[in-house]
C-alpha cells in the first residue's frame, strides 16, 4: 500500500532534519579541512550520504527512546512517535536497520577508522546521553561528545589522522556545545522540569547556568587560536576566530547576567551563528 505524503513528512520529522544539518555541515567542514582532501574528493558526497544516515537513525532511535518524555512536554508532544502518528515498533527496526546501513556505508566510503568513530558517536548518544538525562545534569557533557565527533569522522573520512588537528576540532566543537544547551535549557526548563530531565539551570540554579556559560564561551578563544596554530587556518582566520570567540563572550555574559528567555534566545542564535561563520572562515582561509 502506498505511503501517503503526510506519512513520509512524519518519517522525515523523525529523524530530526534541522539538527542533523549541522552534523552534516560539521562532518564536511571537518572533511574539507583535511590534509587529503582534494585527493579523496570523489568520496565527497558518498561520505555526507553516510554520515546523514548514522545522523538520522541515531535521531529515530532517540526520539524513540523518549517517546515518554515526550509526551509530557508541549515543546515536543506532537512529535511523530507520542503523538500516535508512527507506530513504535516499526520505527525502532527502521531506526536500527538505517544505523547498519550507515556504518557499512561509513567502512566501505571512508574506512575503518571513521566507522568506528560513526559507531561511537552512535553509541554515546544513545547509550550513555539519552539515558543519562533522566538522572543526572552531567548529561550536558556526556551529550557533547557525539555532537563533537561528526568533524574529526570527517577529517578521517579525508584522509587525515587522529592527531592534535582533529584533538582541535574536537574540542572546539564540545566546547561550543556547553553554552549552546545551556541557552535551550534556559528557554525550554520547565519543559524539562515537567518531564523529569536534569538540566544543569534547573538543578544547580541560574547562578551555576550563568557561570559554564560564560567559562565555556571564554574557552573557545584559546581552542580557536589552537587551531590556528596547529594550521587548520590562517591569519585571516584568526582574526576571524577572536572576533566571533569575543562576540560569543559577550553574548555569554549578558545571559548570565541577565537570565531572562530574551538572553537565553540571544545566546542561542549567536552560537548557531557563530559556529558556521568560525567553520566558514577556517575553510575560506585553507583554500586561501
Amino acid at each position: 500500500m502506498a505511503v501517503s505524503a503526510p506519512q513520509w513528512r512524519q518519517w522525515w520529522a523523525l529523524t530530526k532534519p534541522r539538527l542533523n544539518f549541522l552534523v552534516v555541515a560539521t562532518g564536511l567542514a571537518g572533511y574539507g579541512l583535511a590534509p587529503a582532501a582534494l585527493a579523496g574528493r570523489a568520496n565527497f558526497w558518498a561520505f555526507a550520504g553516510a554520515i546523514y544516515l548514522l545522523a538520522a537513525s541515531s535521531a529515530m532511535l532517540n526520539m524513540w527512546m523518549e517517546r515518554d518524555v515526550d509526551a509530557l512536554m508541549d515543546r515536543t508532544r506532537e512529535r511523530p512517535l507520542p503523538a500516535g502518528r508512527i507506530d513504535p515498533k516499526t520505527a525502532f527496526w527502521v531506526g536500527q536497520s538505517l544505523t547498519i546501513i550507515a556504518l557499512v556505508s561509513l567502512e566501505v566510503v571512508a574506512g575503518p577508522v571513521t566507522a568506528a568513530l560513526g559507531l561511537l558517536t552512535w553509541a554515546s548518544y544513545l547509550v550513555v546521553y539519552t539515558p543519562m538525562k533522566r538522572f543526572s545534569s552531567l548529561a550536558i557533557l556526556a551529550g557533547a561528545v557525539p555532537g563533537a565527533l561528526p568533524p574529526v569522522m570527517g577529517w578521517t573520512a579525508a584522509g587525515g589522522s587522529l592527531d592534535s588537528r582533529a584533538a582541535a576540532l574536537f574540542l572546539l566543537m564540545f566546547i561550543w556545545q556547553i553554552p549552546h544547551f545551556l541557552a535551550i535549557a534556559a528557554l525550554y526548563g520547565d519543559d524539562y522540569q515537567k518531564a523529569g530531565l536534569k538540566v544543569l539551570g534547573r538543578e544547580a540554579g541560574p547562578e551555576a547556568a550563568g557561570r559554564q556559560m560564560v567559562l565555556y564561551a571564554l574557552l573557545m578563544l584559546p581552542v580557536s587560536l589552537w587551531c590556528h596554530g596547529l594550521g587548520l587556518g590562517g591569519q585571516r582566520y584568526a582574526v576571524a576566530a577572536i572576533i566571533l570567540s569575543l562576540a560569543f563572550v559577550a553574548f555569554a555574559i549578558r545571559a548570565a547576567l541577565k537570565p531572562t528567555r530574551s538572553s537565553a534566545r540571544a545566546l542561542l542564535l549567536a552560537s548557531v551563528t557563530i559556529l558556521p561563520l568560525l567553520f566558514a572562515a577556517m575553510l575560506a582561509d585553507k583554500q586561501g
